[in-house]
């Protein structure tokens, strides 16, 4: 393997082909980003699955169902963070994002493939309480299937190797921090 964690540009074009593989393959860590919100009483986090990442753009989208309650903590504070693991490499690629809910469109929602269009909709909604998780009926409705659209403010990335090594990139500017 080369050793693109040498140089600033090698580790930022690692970053954008780990997350564009996340998008096309569904074994690839970079598929599912941990998604971190503030929330009423702190901090939420949870496992999202990466639908696109568009370098030239700075841009990256996940689905949602519209009644989850990351969908109102980030109408409320559109202030958010991706997180990517890499094991093998021992590779973290932490993306700080202004996120943008929207609902997704016709054209979009077909392209969801029928089994996962159970997971935008069902009753009761996101978060509430059940007796018995058989109680639980999903069921498709286009009206709760959203889009989250990611504008990358900033990526810091650190890698574990000997040595350690931590780079950020943030208003064309990049640059080596201490680990």
């Amino acid at each position: 393997m080369s050793d693109f964690f040498a140089t600033l540009d090698g580790t930022l074009d690692e970053v954008w082909q780990r997350l564009a593989r996340g998008v096309a393959d569904r074994d690839a860590p970079a598929r599912h980003p941990v998604l971190a919100t503030v929330g009423a009483t702190g901090g939420e986090a949870r496992i999202v699955i990466l639908r696109s990442a568009d370098r030239a753009a700075g841009r990256l989208t996940v689905h949602t169902d519209l009644a989850s309650e990351k969908v109102a903590e980030l109408r409320s504070n559109p202030a958010a963070t991706l997180l990517v693991w890499e094991a093998s490499v021992r590779f973290q690629i932490r993306l700080r994002v202004r996120a943008e809910v929207a609902k997704g469109d016709a054209a979009l929602w077909e392209a969801v493939p029928e089994a996962s269009r159970a997971v935008y909709g069902g009753v009761p909604m996101p978060g509430e309480s059940l007796a018995d998780p058989a109680a639980f009926e999903p069921f498709p409705t286009r009206d709760r299937f959203g889009v989250i659209d990611c504008t990358v403010r900033e990526i810091e990335t650190l890698h574990l190797g000997t040595p350690h090594r931590r780079a950020r990139f943030r208003d064309g500017t990049a640059g080596w921090v201490a680990p």
